[in-house]
């Protein structure tokens, strides 16, 4: 019924050990994939890349996104300025709520309750109560909105603001945002953290003392200091770096490059391009399976799910989905 091409197979031994993992969790795992132009969200089985659900969303589905638990999945529509709600376990959409203007991206609280739509075309971001399944309020941060990550606890929320080239944060549980990017002071009288041009994709590391954030305008991955809330360093990243993911491990962080139709590894520790490969065409987001193996990038004038060799950097095989992929996640 649907069309499915593989360039390499998928190695029997790679596919065992996905298996044993989806066993041990009690359910298969799969790689979710939205479509801006077709405006739906691909659901993929990872060990035989099969399309095994096509789920309505709304218009520029763009990035999605799940709870902890993987009950429910969170698309944001950039085009159609909402975000649409799904069951990830029925493959069935729950609701759409209004968000702001180009909702870009969503993040969901630790503890499943709270959800944040950036919208990318304004200078706010939109709280959503999960349970009801409705905004509750906006907050202001700064111009172009893109998207957030909470910290570990769900106290925090940082939110990258593309436009104005900073990271807002917020104060979850008073819904404020800490305070407004000041004008002319001093870094230490900050509560924001100062990104890049066009600041995107955030990635923290698991003790939480660093971000790591794509700054395509400059050409580069900025890192952040979240405790000095400094820049305190960066990696030359050519042809507009934009989707970003951590190895497991965290030594390697994997980046695209959209402009090069580019896949690069960069060496965490000496901050250094180790290794690129041609991939796609214009190729977007990136989601990694939980071994740290495989790689899974949008091609998004090929209509492709690309699965690539996360040491090697080499497609092993690729899944046609809908029309403009765009964002990509691993439901594990």
């Amino acid at each position: 019924m649907h069309r499915v091409v593989t360039r390499t197979l998928v190695s029997f031994a790679g596919a065992l050990a996905l298996a044993a993992i989806s066993a041990a969790s009690g359910w298969a795992a799969e790689v979710w994939v939205t479509n801006m132009k077709s405006a739906d969200v691909y659901v993929i089985d990872p060990a035989s890349l099969k399309v095994i659900a096509i789920i309505p969303a709304d218009k520029g589905a763009h990035n999605v996104t799940f709870s902890r638990d993987g009950n429910l999945a969170f698309t944001a529509n950039v085009g159609a300025n909402n975000v649409t709600i799904i069951d990830a376990v029925a493959k069935k959409v729950l609701s759409n709520v209004v968000a702001g203007h180009k909702a870009h991206h969503v993040s969901v609280s630790p503890d499943g309750k709270l959800a944040v739509a950036s919208n990318v075309g304004t200078d706010r971001i939109t709280l959503i109560d999960v349970a009801k399944k409705q905004a509750i309020g906006t907050l202001r941060t700064a111009d172009g909105a893109m998207m957030s990550v909470f910290s570990a606890d769900g106290n925090r929320l940082y939110v990258a603001n593309a436009r104005d080239a900073s990271i807002s944060v917020v104060d979850v549980k008073a819904r404020k945002v800490k305070r407004e990017r000041p004008r002319g002071v001093g870094m230490a009288a900050k509560e924001w953290l100062p990104g890049g041009k066009g600041t995107m994709a955030l990635l923290p590391t698991t003790d939480w003392k660093q971000v790591w954030a794509t700054a395509p305008a400059e050409n580069k991955i900025v890192i952040l200091d979240l405790a000095k809330r400094e820049r305190v360093g960066e990696v030359d990243v050519p042809g507009e770096p934009h989707g970003v993911v951590f190895s497991p491990d965290q030594k390697l962080l994997y980046v695209v490059q959209r402009k090069l139709n580019q896949l690069s590894i960069i060496d965490v520790d000496s901050r250094k391009i180790v290794k690129s490969a041609s991939i796609g065409k214009r190729p977007d987001m990136v989601a990694i399976s939980p071994d740290g193996n495989s790689l899974y990038v949008v091609s998004r004038d090929e209509n492709k799910l690309l699965v690539v060799s996360a040491s090697g950097l080499r497609v092993i095989g690729e899944v046609a989905v809908g029309k403009e992929p765009h964002g990509v996640a691993y439901r594990k």
